[in-house]
């Protein structure tokens, strides 16, 4: 303490030393009572007016000051502001006036070198007395940041690392990173013929077509609300995701064989990863309406709304053991579907290099005479058989039942009885396995026909008994990545859409798995817990780290990230990801 902080230096006695004024002063006494006079923490906290927990931190982080630290006078200001704060309180309260966020004025700031956290940048316009921000629609955030007119609303490649750091609203989506590395998504990519350019090369596109898919973007049109985020702009390869224009043209420009190439590709990764088993698949058509007064589609049978109306007839196979989906059709035409069973077959040969085991489907998925088809290729089957007018006389005609208990946990009928017989039918070549079950809870029973002649009738129950994952598969898709959503009559378009929705489906039942606890929740409740959240990215000469803000659920995923081996993304030319959690 110097001689001029008092008035006159003759004035000086012992209470200019037991009554400090000055704070520096205040605190040096207040240490030095604690450590040489060993006065007890409350009472020298009391003494100098500090409460008792602040005393306890001055106390702990004096330990690593210097000396000269107990003798530094206090910057001059508002309360609790640097220099720095200081310098620029000015430009924060411009930034205010143009409507800007805390964050995103954090982050104007950050890219003139600036860095203040948003706590600082809070209390100065607090000081200042600017009000919180009304919670404003995406069109008025828009507006605000088109009063920057530096800012990049043009995507190209070559612009990845114009800035060094900013935050995302979707850190979660860079968890399907290590997925995608793990199947080789961004190979298959870039072997295909898909469209690029320059600015925007093929598996720029791809990546920001599924990114869309990732966030469930109900309409391609509506892709602007993401053009500010930069985060979404990174994990593609990009500056910012292509606009509206170039998304929607783009799904236009790919024939079906491309498409077809896309997801044989990716089935192969797939089996090759082990996520195929192959013994049970489950196959399924979903009709998807559309609502447009001029259409080129033809009519189908839309149970929901329970009429023919113009809409999509679309296919899907799923593994019935890992719940995975394996195939993807939608440019089929009425004359054709009971046909798409035989091309799935024909499909899955080529992509995996053997047969499916068997195959379970309902009873209006196919014809008799492909059924036999499928049984010369010794292929098995299990399959409801429709039921005709003499159906209900010949199940009062049985005299003997077996007894079938289904164990499984959760089902509320357990207790099944069973009447087998091998019966021939129309078109098919030789007998097939007819079996009639009842007391499963149905108003009327229900009639299985299946080639497999050596399982037992309740293995085969049990098998068709889950059929209900690939309808819940289907619903996913319709629930989260919006596959009712037909914004096109376009069937190439829509063909485009349900592949990549496909590919989406997987990896959030991949990444479902890496999180433990979450291993069979669906979609929605993924996005919700662990991609939707902030996080900062920070991109250097040969890195990109991604530092997730708090969340309740990261330690869910800390243990995976922290597992996984260095990873290197071509598309971001070839720099290292990072994760980090604060």
């Amino acid at each position: 303490m110097s001689m001029s902080d008092t008035e006159n230096p003759q004035s000086i006695d012992k209470r200019f030393f037991l009554n400090p004024q000055k704070p520096m002063q205040k605190r040096y006494e207040a240490l030095r009572a604690s450590f040489v006079d060993q006065l007890p923490d409350p009472e020298a906290a009391e003494k100098f007016s500090y409460t008792y927990f602040s005393f306890k931190s001055m106390k702990r982080d004096c330990k690593s000051w210097t000396s000269d630290q107990f003798f530094r006078e206090l910057q001059k200001g508002a309360k609790g502001e640097k220099k720095k704060t200081t310098a620029a309180k000015d430009k924060i309260i411009e930034l205010r006036k143009k409507n800007y966020s805390v964050i995103e004025i954090k982050e104007k700031l950050a890219k003139e070198g600036i860095e203040l956290s948003e706590t600082i940048i809070h209390k100065i316009l607090n000081n200042e007395g600017f009000a919180k921000l009304f919670r404003r629609t995406k069109r008025e955030q828009l507006e605000a940041l088109q009063n920057n007119k530096n800012y990049p609303d043009i995507a190209d490649q070559r612009r990845f690392a114009e800035h060094a750091q900013f935050s995302t609203s979707f850190a979660g989506i860079y968890l399907f990173l290590p997925i995608i590395c793990q199947l080789k998504l961004h190979e298959l990519f870039s072997e295909s013929n898909f469209y690029g350019s320059k600015m925007i090369s093929n598996i720029n596109y791809l990546m920001s077509f599924l990114t869309l898919k990732l966030l469930g973007k109900e309409r391609l049109s509506h892709v602007d609300d993401f053009n500010f985020d930069y985060g979404l702009g990174t994990f593609a390869g990009l500056n910012v995701l292509p606009k509206n224009a170039a998304i929607t043209q783009y799904s236009y420009r790919h024939s079906a064989q491309l498409i077809r190439g896309l997801l044989k590709g990716f089935v192969k990764r797939l089996a090759l990863e082990k996520y195929l088993k192959g013994q049970n698949i489950n196959l399924d058509f979903h009709v998807i309406p559309h609502y447009g007064e001029e259409s080129e589609l033809e009519d189908s049978w839309v149970a929901t709304k329970g009429k023919s109306m113009k809409s999509v007839l679309s296919f899907f196979a799923q593994d019935l053991d890992t719940t995975f989906l394996c195939f993807s059709d939608g440019e089929i035409r009425r004359e054709d579907m009971n046909d798409e069973i035989l091309e799935f077959v024909k499909f899955y040969k080529e992509t995996v290099g053997i047969k499916p085991e068997r195959l379970i489907f309902d009873s209006k998925l196919t014809t008799y005479g492909n059924l036999s088809s499928l049984n010369e290729e010794g292929i098995l089957f299990i399959t409801l058989k429709r039921r005709g007018k003499n159906f209900l006389k010949e199940v009062a005609g049985i005299k003997e039942w077996k007894k079938v208990k289904i164990d499984k946990m959760g089902r509320k009928y357990k207790n099944l009885l069973v009447s087998e017989s091998k019966v021939k039918i129309k078109d098919y070549e030789g007998l097939v396995r007819k079996i009639i079950v009842t007391g499963n809870g149905r108003e009327l029973p229900m009639c299985l026909l299946s080639n497999d002649m050596e399982s037992s009738a309740r293995d085969l129950l049990a098998n068709y008994a889950k059929r209900w994952r690939i309808e819940n598969n289907i619903q996913e898709n319709v629930d989260f990545f919006n596959l009712n959503a037909l914004s096109s009559p376009v069937v190439v378009k829509v063909n485009f859409d349900i592949a990549m929705t496909l590919i989406g489906n997987t990896l959030y039942k991949i990444l479902a798995e890496k999180t433990k606890w979450f291993k069979n929740a669906k979609p929605k409740k993924i996005f919700r817990n662990f991609i939707e959240g902030k996080a900062t990215v920070k991109i250097t000469g040969d890195t990109v780290k991604i530092i997730f803000a708090k969340k309740s659920f990261n330690p869910l995923i800390m243990e995976w990230v922290h597992s996984l081996p260095e990873l290197i993304i071509p598309w971001w030319n070839n720099r290292k990801l990072l994760f980090e959690f604060e």
